[in-house]
């Protein structure tokens, strides 16, 4: 089914055009009360917010595209041309993963569920296609898992101590944020049963184990992680981390702003380049569904193309090869990947911008919107190792501001964690834990 031309909440009164200055002040441009958008939400949770939501086409459309039978099958990976690339992940016996305390945490967790509880949390293998059925809206389409506003404080606290012991300290401060955030967003349109700060599932797949491969998703509103350990070694990815606003401005979170490093060095970036170079970087200038293809937009993923249910998803290299950019702009790359993925602790994330650098002569990046200091935009690193794009979205606008961002990242070739791990290996997880061997199949570095 072709996508909605609009988000289905549309009005006549409605702004149809940008404002000049997209750094307008988010509180001007929240929707009233009865506008379709949020119109109910301070009545609903989680689960009645949805099914109101499929009564309304456009909406109803994303809810089925992000149901679990849409799930895509069979896998094949995320491509820039349909044919997967082998072997382009490499790692090493011992890359300082934090797998005895995230599996110690993850233990801690497991012993404070109820039996019904662990039943619908605990999946048996990181292989299982459950580890895909993650999505960000606030659209609670496919329940499972411990959904933390529905748990104790002590589950929401095992979660988190999971969390903590898996991401370096940033990254949790980060996640944190994205969660602090949204429940910030949950005050401003009076919706807090459905955006909240624990607004999220957790699943974990397989036990947790300091030697044979585990892993768990966290994701809800504006924020996903799927983490899966191998011993000394991890992955996290796809990620998806939003915020609307990206900044809070009252309350005891005042000050808490997220993508700053993304949103500025982008730009700082993109200005920087010569005419040239920006020229072959710019896909459009234009950011909306009249600019762009129409398998390149649509009015829920706006213009980022990895997000969820995108798992087969062919895009191919575009915009500049950042081969052709002066070294100060290939290392402002650099910092924007290590941006990216700073969830990853110290020792792990030495690792990926090691293996990133290694296909920098690889690497695309391209450019949607102006380059003004406040404009919005979406940008795009797209390499054989590395998909990463941060989109300034309308959220609960009608036009793109910069005060509302999604930022993902994702791996190509083929993209899910334990492939990454363990590439070529076909039914590695038999293998693997019948010979105990976690280093079969592995190309040193």
């Amino acid at each position: 089914m072709a996508a909605p031309k609009d988000s289905g909440y549309i009005r006549s009164n409605d702004p149809t055009r940008p404002r000049s200055d997209a750094a307008v002040p988010f509180r001007e441009i929240i929707p009233p009360p009865d506008h379709p958008k949020i119109a109910g939400i301070e009545h609903c949770d989680a689960h009645s917010w949805c099914a109101s939501r499929r009564k309304i086409d456009a909406p109803a459309w994303l809810i089925d595209r992000l149901d679990a039978k849409n799930l895509e099958k069979p896998f094949v990976g995320f491509t820039t041309d349909g044919t997967v690339r082998e072997r382009l992940y490499a790692y090493a016996d011992d890359e300082g993963a934090p797998v005895e305390a995230a599996s110690k945490a993850a233990a801690a967790l497991l012993a404070l569920l109820s039996a019904e509880e662990r039943a619908r949390t605990l999946l048996p293998s990181v292989e299982d296609d459950a580890i895909r059925l993650w999505s960000n809206p606030e659209l609670y389409v496919n329940p499972g898992g411990l959904r933390l506003d529905e748990s104790s404080a002590a589950v929401r606290d095992a979660v988190h101590a999971v969390l903590r012991a898996s991401l370096s300290p940033e990254g949790y401060e980060k996640t944190w944020a994205c969660c602090l955030t949204n429940a910030f967003l949950g005050q401003l349109v009076n919706g807090h049963k459905v955006l909240n700060e624990h607004s999220y599932n957790f699943r974990l797949f397989g036990e947790p184990s300091v030697d044979k491969p585990w892993g768990y998703t966290f994701f809800g509103h504006h924020l996903c992680l799927a983490v899966v350990f191998a011993g000394p070694r991890m992955v996290i990815g796809p990620s998806f981390m939003g915020a609307e606003p990206d900044r809070i401005d009252e309350g005891p979170h005042k000050g808490l702003r997220l993508f700053k490093t993304e949103e500025l060095e982008s730009l700082k970036l993109m200005q920087s380049l010569s005419p040239e170079l920006q020229e072959k970087a710019t896909l459009s200038v234009g950011m909306d569904g009249n600019s762009l293809p129409a398998d390149r937009w649509n009015p829920f993923d706006e213009r980022h193309l990895g997000g969820a249910r995108q798992d087969n998803r062919v895009v191919p290299f575009e915009g500049c090869p950042v081969k052709e950019f002066p070294a100060a702009q290939q290392e402002q790359i650099v910092t924007l990947y290590k941006a990216f993925n700073e969830y990853y602790p110290a020792s792990v994330l030495q690792h990926r911008v090691k293996a990133f650098k290694a296909h920098l002569d690889e690497t695309y990046f391209s450019w949607i919107g102006p380059h003004g200091d406040d404009d919005p935009y979406y940008f795009r690193i797209h390499s054989p190792v590395a998909f990463m794009e941060l989109d300034f979205h309308c959220g609960n606008r009608y036009i793109a501001f910069a005060s509302s961002l999604h930022a993902v990242c994702c791996s190509p070739h083929p993209g899910t964690p334990f492939e990454i791990l363990f590439p070529g290996q076909e039914g590695w997880i038999g293998i693997m834990l019948r010979n105990g061997d976690l280093k079969k199949g592995i190309r040193r570095v």
